[in-house]
């Protein structure tokens, strides 16, 4: 992960309309926009639209970025507040393709289906939180990027993981439980 300052540098180069520093960003920040996305969205086409559709923001609106202010809190604002539209509209168009889903795909669909399973125990809050965390978010950025207090949002993860733990221990996930919990301490 890039820290606040190479963050900030990137944003700066960004505002110059270098694509390096944005191909830079998208690499850094694709996989925490994606994940939002879909758990606000709950479906992979819509969160690969917002994804695009925030790094088109960021492209556009670099300029107004402030340098020191949090440059993934900033984005994942743009990217949460893209998600929520979209599912305010409620617009779900279906596409068909002529092809059938690849082996690799139809396992990728499946595991979404399953996460979604798991995660559909958890309030949205909760679900934001356990997202944004596992892709790498703080719980102080966190806090920052829903505008929640800071403790709030460490008591809503430690709810939100227990509630997991005792759905995946019904289940048989002893491994995922320990990964989760590992990843608690990181705080």
């Amino acid at each position: 992960m890039l820290s606040s300052e190479e963050m900030d540098n990137l944003m700066v180069r960004i505002s110059r309309r270098e694509m390096v520093a944005l191909e830079e960003f998208y690499e850094e920040m694709s996989k925490a926009v994606y994940g939002l996305a879909y758990v606000i969205t709950k479906s992979p086409y819509d969160a690969e639209d917002i994804m695009q559709n925030t790094f088109i923001r960021v492209w556009d609106k670099a300029h107004r970025y402030r340098c020191g202010t949090n440059a993934k809190a900033w984005v994942m604002k743009i990217a949460r507040n893209l998600a929520l539209t979209k599912r305010e509209e409620g617009k779900r168009f279906v596409e068909l393709d002529e092809e059938l889903p690849s082996e690799d795909m139809y396992r990728k669909m499946l595991q979404f289906q399953e996460l979604n399973s798991l995660l559909s125990i958890l309030k949205k809050e909760e679900r934001e939180i356990v997202v944004l965390y596992s892709v790498g978010f703080s719980h102080k950025e966190i806090a920052e990027i829903l505008k929640r207090p800071y403790a709030t949002v460490r008591w809503k993860y430690s709810n939100a993981i227990s509630k997991l733990s005792q759905k995946e221990q019904s289940f048989g996930y002893d491994k995922a439980s320990a990964e989760m919990e590992s990843n608690y301490e990181r705080t």
